[in-house]
């Protein structure tokens, strides 16, 4: 059982522009031919061959697992229209109330909570202990309080410039990283570390 950060990333160490799209960080998903269906999501990748293993483990995981987000990511997404990643149990960390205009079906799949530590507890116990977690800030506050257990980066071989950094005002130096796995993919590098921390 892990709590699993996974990114898109440039290689200066953006994970989304100014306005939060992704721009050519997710070009590798269409890159090649190989199908892979998205877990609990009504879409499917064609990557290359070297990306198709790896990619079908991630989604793997996640299936039965449930998932952490922001309200940043929330709302960019809509929710993923009422259909998070991994079909699971999925919670929002904000201290606003859901969007009153929006359908109670894209709202179901969702449990509002008021703090990281509260969601990633919360997830653990509503699918099988794996947790995906998905925003920058998500993530970095994981790391923070020693909640990270997996950290996945799609190093994507652009510039960006500009935008939303993955380890922006990262505060803990406890965190140490150990290499699990690297898969050289067609316009994207697949890298995996287990996270420790030094008491």
């Amino acid at each position: 059982m892990a709590v699993t950060a996974s990114f898109c990333m440039s290689l200066d160490g953006f994970v989304a522009r100014p306005d939060n799209s992704v721009g050519p960080l997710f070009d590798w998903y269409e890159g090649g031919h190989v199908a892979v269906p998205m877990v609990g999501y009504p879409i499917t990748f064609h990557v290359a061959e070297a990306s198709a293993d790896y990619l079908r483990r991630h989604l793997a995981q996640a299936e039965h697992s449930a998932f952490v987000c922001g309200r940043t990511v929330f709302e960019y997404t809509r929710g993923w229209g009422g259909n998070p990643p991994g079909g699971g149990k999925a919670f929002v960390v904000t201290h606003r109330p859901p969007p009153a205009d929006w359908p109670e079906a894209h709202l179901a799949p969702f449990t509002f909570c008021p703090d990281v530590a509260t969601a990633i507890e919360r997830a653990k116990a509503a699918g099988d202990g794996n947790v995906g977690v998905s925003g920058p800030s998500i993530a970095r506050q994981c790391l923070d309080l020693g909640l990270l257990d997996e950290l996945k980066i799609d190093l994507v071989p652009v510039f960006l410039g500009e935008g939303v950094r993955y380890f922006e005002n990262l505060s803990t130096g406890q965190a140490e990283l150990e290499r699990t796995e690297v898969v050289a993919g067609e316009g994207v590098t697949h890298l995996s570390y287990r996270v420790h921390y030094r008491s």
